[in-house]
């Protein structure tokens, strides 16, 4: 028996657990504020996309490894900051004082970009330490490929154009793939490592617990506020129901943690009930594309069950290479109908992949009643059965994505 007692920390823990709650308790501050222009459902879900911070927060943070044993973990639904309803996120922390491996298959994803980058988000700009396209990648015949990063030197053995050198600073890989055929894409399947790991801890002790505790709180209640904001910052400057404010040269959100492979465009959307959205845009020649409609927590809407996206697989471009899309509570009867889902307001946000240009879409407000003399054969008729099979093979596509 040992002949002293560790010394008893039931009281920090207590107070590190009590000081959590109260934080969270916080983000009904954020959520219910009576300055900000809400609804009842808009509410509600305000009160879901705290809950679903805090999945994230833990399923990355908490469950998603450290620097040491990196986990490229994944959130089903990561619904937070515009989330793509076309994409797979995932995330692994990095100590690039040592060495890392990322190896495995590309799939066939329309789109998969591998970036290093620090990420204090919130507090500063972000910074993109290295960017690296699917592409590019040393892929073999198969698809194959391997790729190593660190702040040292390579290891031995390493093949040319693998090896990274970067900055030895603590940040995060963040994996995007983006898929346009949602049937039949087959997801890269990678593996991340670090090669001089030391023992793993798997027990956590209580100052690490309890800085779980504050990190993760602090994610919840700053990163709902912060999201919040930043979209509502576009109703704030009127920038309403028209993208007058973009410019079409091409703007990559990096700072933000965008993609420099993206060009973006958003703007706030506000469509009520007798109401419609007129949207329209020439599509350059890109590696991939969509629209999507967020709402006022800067989240997703309902993209597996409803129509609120589409990319350039499932859209329907008119022979003139316009995509034309409504924006309505009420189905309008066209193949691209873009679902409000109940909504009356929120983001949308385009997204030009590798494009050769940056076209900025159109909108125009429109009385629902008033769409009969306005959709011609352009704008791609869809009957009641052709747009529940839509439906139907949308939401599986979307499900087999999760393995769910």
């Amino acid at each position: 028996m040992a002949d002293f007692e560790p010394a008893d920390d039931r009281e920090e823990l207590r107070s590190a657990w009590e000081a959590f709650c109260d934080r969270l308790r916080d983000g009904a501050e954020v959520v219910l504020d009576p300055a900000r222009p809400t609804d009842a459902a808009d509410r509600a879900e305000g009160i879901r996309h705290l809950l679903r911070r805090l999945q994230i927060a833990i399923g990355t943070g908490v469950e998603g490894g450290d620097h040491t044993h990196p986990e490229l973990a994944w959130t089903h639904p990561s619904k937070t900051g515009q989330d793509n309803p076309d994409g797979l996120y995932q995330a692994a922390s990095v100590d690039l004082d040592r060495t890392y491996r990322l190896s495995g298959n590309v799939g066939s994803v329309c789109y998969l970009g591998i970036t290093v980058m620090s990420f204090n988000f919130g507090r500063g700009p972000i910074r993109h330490l290295l960017t690296v396209n699917g592409d590019a990648l040393p892929v073999d015949e198969r698809g194959d490929f391997e790729m190593f990063l660190g702040g040292t030197t390579p290891p031995a053995g390493v093949a040319d154009g693998t090896w990274f050198e970067l900055p030895a600073i603590r940040c995060k890989l963040f994996v995007r793939q983006f898929f346009n055929d949602w049937e039949t894409e087959v997801p890269a399947d990678l593996h991340f490592e670090c090669l001089d790991p030391g023992p793993a801890t798997s027990r956590r002790d209580g100052p690490t617990t309890i800085g779980h505790l504050s990190t993760v709180a602090d994610q919840v209640v700053d990163m709902t506020a912060f999201w919040a904001g930043f979209g509502g910052g576009h109703r704030d400057r009127g920038e309403v129901n028209s993208f007058a404010h973009k410019v079409t040269d091409r703007v990559s959100n990096v700072t933000m943690g965008g993609s420099p492979d993206q060009g973006y465009g958003q703007t706030w959307w506000h469509v009520e009930e007798d109401k419609a959205l007129l949207y329209e845009v020439e599509v350059p020649d890109c590696a991939y594309w969509a629209v999507q409609l967020g709402d006022v927590w800067y989240q997703s809407l309902d993209w597996v069950n409803r129509q609120s996206s589409l990319n350039g697989h499932q859209a329907v471009v008119s022979a003139d290479g316009v995509f034309r899309a409504v924006i309505s509570q009420r189905d309008p009867g066209i193949a691209n109908w873009l679902d409000t889902t109940g909504a009356t307001q929120g983001c949308i946000t385009y997204r030009w992949n590798q494009a050769d240009s940056n076209p900025v879409p159109t909108l125009e407000l429109v009385a629902f009643d008033d769409l009969a003399a306005r959709l011609d054969d352009r704008w791609a008729p869809i009957t009641q059965d052709e747009r529940s099979e839509v439906l139907r093979l949308r939401r599986r596509g979307a499900l087999r994505r999760f393995r769910r």
